[in-house]
This record gives C-alpha cells, sequence and structure tokens, in this order.
C-alpha cells in the first residue's frame, strides 16, 4: 500500500479531478466519462473510438492509481450518480488484484501494465510487417523474429532479480522511488547478447530506504512471477524500455543492410523516442479480450 503521504495527495487529486468531473456532467450528463492514472488514454484512446464510438467523451488524469480508485469511490457512493456513464483503467502493477475485492467496473490490466501490451511476439511483428515492411514468408521477418525472441528470453533472465526485489519492496509497502530509473543502468542491450549488470547489493546500495528481503522471500515471488508469462508479469516500464532499444538498433541494422541481421537494405523511418513510444506503436499494440469486452458493455444501444 501506498505511504500516508501518497494517500493524502491521492486523495486531494481525486477531490480536484472529481470537482472537474462535476462541472461537466451538469453540461454533458450522457458522455462517456473516462478515468486514467496517467498517460494512458495514449493507449486507450484509439480503442475508445473505435469499440465504443461514443459520441462525446472525456479523458480524466488522477495523478495514479489510488486517484483513479478515489474518484470510483466517491461516484459510486453517489446516488445522484448512478447513471453516469464512467470507464476506470488501471494497471495491476505488482499488487494484488482488485477482482479479489470484488471492483468488477473498473477495468484492471491482466498484465503489470498497459506498456506489456506493446512487448509481446503479436505486437513486435505488426511493427516489422507495418514499418519494416517485412511480409512474414521474408527470411528477414523470420529472422529478426528470432532474435527478438532469443533476446526478450535474456533480457528476462537479466532482470527477474530485479523485478522480484522490487515486487517483494512493494509487498512491504517500502517507500521504494523507481518511476525514473531506466533499465539500463541494470542491463546491457544489444542485439548480439543482454548483459546484467548488476547484483542484489547494489539494489540496497541504490535505493537506501529499501527493505531487507530473505532469500525465502524472493524465491517465493519468483515462483508467483513465474506463473505468469515474464513478458506480462514483469515490469511494463523495464519491458517497453528493452522493446524500444531493441527496435533502435534493429532499425540502424535495417537501413545499413548489414548482415546478419538483414541480408538487403530497408528504409526505416520509426519514430522511437521514450516520451513518445505509447503513441507511436499505440496501434500495434495488443488489445486483450478482457479489454475488448469492457469497453463494449459502454456501448450504447441504438
Amino acid at each position: 500500500m501506498s505511504s500516508v503521504n501518497t494517500l493524502r495527495a491521492s486523495r486531494d487529486k481525486a477531490v480536484v479531478v472529481f470537482a472537474e468531473f462535476t462541472r461537466l456532467y451538469k453540461q454533458y450528463p450522457s458522455a462517456l466519462y473516462c478515468f486514467f492514472e496517467g498517460e494512458d488514454s495514449k493507449y486507450y484512446g484509439v480503442r475508445i473510438k473505435n469499440i465504443i464510438k461514443p459520441e462525446k467523451d472525456f479523458y480524466l488524469t488522477c495523478s495514479g492509481k489510488d486517484g483513479v480508485l478515489g474518484i470510483h469511490k466517491m461516484l459510486s457512493s453517489r446516488k445522484y450518480y448512478a447513471n453516469v456513464r464512467a470507464a476506470y483503467f488501471i494497471d495491476r502493477d505488482f499488487d494484488k488484484s482488485i477482482r479479489e475485492i470484488g471492483l468488477n467496473e473498473i477495468y484492471e490490466t491482466p498484465c503489470y501494465s498497459i506498456e506489456n501490451f506493446y512487448t509481446s511476439v503479436q505486437c513486435f511483428s505488426e511493427v516489422l510487417r507495418s514499418e519494416f515492411k517485412l511480409m512474414e514468408s521474408d527470411e528477414n521477418f523470420e529472422r529478426c523474429v528470432s532474435l527478438y525472441i532469443k533476446l526478450q528470453e535474456e533480457f528476462h533472465n537479466a532482470v527477474e532479480l530485479l523485478n522480484t526485489w522490487i515486487a517483494c519492496q512493494r509487498d512491504k509497502s517500502s517507500p521504494l522511488k523507481i518511476s525514473g530509473i531506466s533499465v539500463s543502468r541494470f542491463v546491457k542491450i544489444d542485439l548480439n547478447q543482454i548483459t546484467q549488470k548488476y547484483v542484489i547489493d547494489e539494489l540496497y546500495r541504490m535505493f537506501p530506504g529499501a527493505i531487507a528481503i530473505s532469500q525465502e522471500e524472493l524465491d517465493a515471488r519468483l515462483t508467483e512471477l513465474r506463473s505468469s508469462t515474464r513478458q506480462k508479469s514483469f515490469r511494463g516500464k523495464f519491458e517497453i524500455e528493452f522493446l524500444r532499444k531493441f527496435l533502435e538498433k534493429l532499425k540502424h541494422e535495417a537501413n545499413k543492410g548489414n548482415y546478419p541481421y538483414f541480408t538487403r537494405k530497408f528504409k526505416v523511418v520509426l519514430s522511437l523516442s521514450e516520451s513518445n513510444i505509447i503513441s507511436d506503436l499505440s496501434q500495434y499494440a495488443d488489445t486483450p479480450d478482457c479489454l475488448d469486452s469492457y469497453l463494449k458493455s459502454f456501448i450504447s444501444p441504438s
């Protein structure tokens, strides 16, 4: 759970968002109101437009999961808003699922976060088809997919300890702040191999406020994380950073036509900025069935 200060900040933010919502609701009572943790509309927006096709919709940012949960509580506890069309979106993270407490009106990612929707082999294949203009029958396509699968496996081996340790810190309500930390601090990503650059002692040195975790606790949490595909259960921001770096290097090789990655030159102009990758690759990202069903529940009967 969050610290007292974080909870207070989330509550304050929920009050601000609630005030904005009530102002809009007076004017547009039949609109669809979508509540997000942060900039998640970069992923959800196009899917909301394509699946629900709302006549009028508003996207409200709640500054984190606690903010979204706070807004849901405020709206669902007031009879006046019983008929509001409100959609809520949160990331699962390393937390227990909200399904365990029966919060079914909120969409929770079936993986760590929306970033994990971008790092499947299926999404990567879509990028190859559209941005690298490669057909599945092309040996270059097959070569790239094989390399991606191989290096993603190596990457998961390299960040397994890191993810497990962070998950254990979360379980103990540690004040760990990892939001600005790049995965490159822990792992070297090259097309020939992935190299782990840390040991557990360094994690404690890097994060002085960290809580001591026993080997038994680490082992138990690792078993839990491995019970799902690592590409889904590991921290999304690390996963998408691996994808971004991999695509950056692959694009460089394609534009040069370098062997052994490519048998000829390809002109690839794909933008891969850290701040916009969620928007830039949104059309290729996975749309899980559970999201499709959730969004379809908001379609107005004609």
